[in-house]
């Protein structure tokens, strides 16, 4: 879907599109604050990998209706936010806002990006089209494995006379300019240097892009597994209101549950939103303190997760775990089965000659070499090596729903038809095409 772009840079919709809350009023924040169950939604695409606008409205009335959710998290992972131009991703934005009006409860919105201008411009439009909220995951292109150097030293070339050691980052006599950005201290050359942890910088990043958006809640999206910023959130939570005002919670998309409920335990008093990324292990965190969670299987498993929650809130755990292991076993299926399929797919390369790819692949089209590298080195998607990524869920939603999600953008490959057919017959083994209380009897099912 083409959209023409009306005078003053508000997309075709005018002025009128941008009434849902002034922007101007910072920490103009909603009483509500955002807790439960939160749709990572998928971007609906067409087959030729253009986005599918159409379909986004009747999106919307099947979170809200048939499963029972009303906050949705757009243009993340699961939604193909880094795949997407930063036009389609501020398009995308602004549908989601539009159909969502009166519907949804909290609409936030994915800004995070490679560079911190990309990240400010998305947080600006969050803001003008009356987003509920934005969230930034760290940049990683630009960073350092070692968590005492930080991803923004190359940023940092130039700024001021600099040092790198394993203790860090640390620069003696930086300009005015580089020490009102980065928030030091200007030290005297005899002086300790001020050593800038990577903490220190992802948080300096994050500031700048919740200041462009200063009336919207902030929140910070933690995923090492696919950026490679490994860091602990914990220390990241330490004091981040007094630099980042705005800053209200946290996408905790981690596995490791000591980090995460030590961000429970060591921010009571902030009534942060601590949102758990990590679908099949939720009742592990909610016993933690879990104000909520964010995930890709509540499009479609939302009341089933919904009903778990229910159960909790009610101090019924028995069948609040009956629900939690009723969804991993289709959770746990669908990786296996994803990555079994991937790996019977798996196309065994030849060792590359003493020539190496250029020679190999010099009759080959760009693309086809491409091809032939990651085929050789068996790179896996960015969910872990799991297998079960955006192309899956983009098909158990199709399936579910009936509404069409279309392949995934490349470089992701379609999902198989052996895959989808597999995937619906798990799901109606355990009735969750039909969704039963486990209460009414049902419990074998999920078996």
């Amino acid at each position: 879907m083409h959209r023409q772009k009306q005078p003053g840079g508000q997309g075709e919709r005018g002025a009128a599109y941008y009434e849902r809350r002034p922007s101007s009023s910072p920490m103009a924040f909603p009483k509500k604050k955002l807790r439960g169950l939160v749709a990572a939604t998928i971007t609906p695409m067409t087959e030729n990998g253009e986005i599918n606008f159409s379909v986004i409205g009747q999106y919307v009335d099947y979170l809200v209706k048939e499963q029972g959710v009303k906050n949705i998290f757009v243009n993340g992972t699961t939604g193909e936010g880094l795949s997407l131009s930063v036009s389609e991703r501020r398009q995308v934005a602004e549908e989601w806002v539009s159909q969502g009006r009166n519907k949804l409860d909290q609409v936030v919105i994915h800004v995070g990006a490679l560079n911190l201008k990309e990240s400010q411009e998305l947080a600006q439009h969050a803001a003008e089209i009356g987003a509920d909220g934005i969230a930034v995951i760290a940049p990683f292109f630009f960073k350092s494995q070692n968590k005492e150097t930080g991803f923004l030293c190359v940023a940092l070339a130039g700024l001021g006379t600099h040092s790198v050691d394993q203790a860090g980052l640390q620069l003696r006599n930086p300009p005015a300019s580089a020490s009102q950005a980065l928030g030091l201290k200007a030290c005297a050359t005899t002086a300790q240097p001020k050593t800038i942890t990577l903490i220190d910088a992802l948080i300096s990043f994050l500031r700048e892009v919740a200041a462009a958006a200063p009336a919207l809640p902030f929140y910070y999206y933690h995923i090492p597994s696919v950026t490679g910023v490994k860091i602990r959130a914990e220390e990241l939570l330490d004091g981040i209101q007094d630099k980042i005002p705005t800053f209200q919670g946290l996408k905790f998309s981690d596995t490791d549950l000591l980090d995460f409920g030590q961000c429970v335990d060591q921010n009571h008093q902030r009534q942060f939103a601590l949102l758990f990324g990590v679908d099949e292990q939720l009742l592990s965190a909610l016993i933690m303190g879990a104000t909520g969670a964010v995930g890709s299987t509540y499009n479609y498993l939302g009341k089933k997760t919904n009903q778990m929650l229910e159960a909790f809130e009610q101090k019924d755990f028995a069948s609040a775990l009956s629900y939690q292991f009723c969804i991993q076993r289709f959770i746990n299926y669908v990786i296996k089965l994803a990555t079994t399929l991937a790996s019977n797919s798996e196309i065994h390369l030849p060792l590359l000659p003493k020539a190496g790819i250029k020679g190999v692949c010099a009759t080959m089209t760009k693309d086809n070499q491409t091809f032939y590298t990651l085929m050789r080195n068996r790179i896996r998607p960015a969910d872990g090596g799991r297998g079960f990524g955006v192309s899956q869920t983009k098909a158990i939603m199709t399936l579910v729903s009936g509404i069409p999600m279309g392949p995934p953008r490349l470089p992701l490959q379609k999902a198989s038809q052996e895959f989808t057919a597999n995937a619906e017959a798990k799901l109606k083994s355990l009735n969750f095409l039909s969704f039963p209380s486990l209460k009414d009897g049902n419990l074998e099912a999920c078996s």
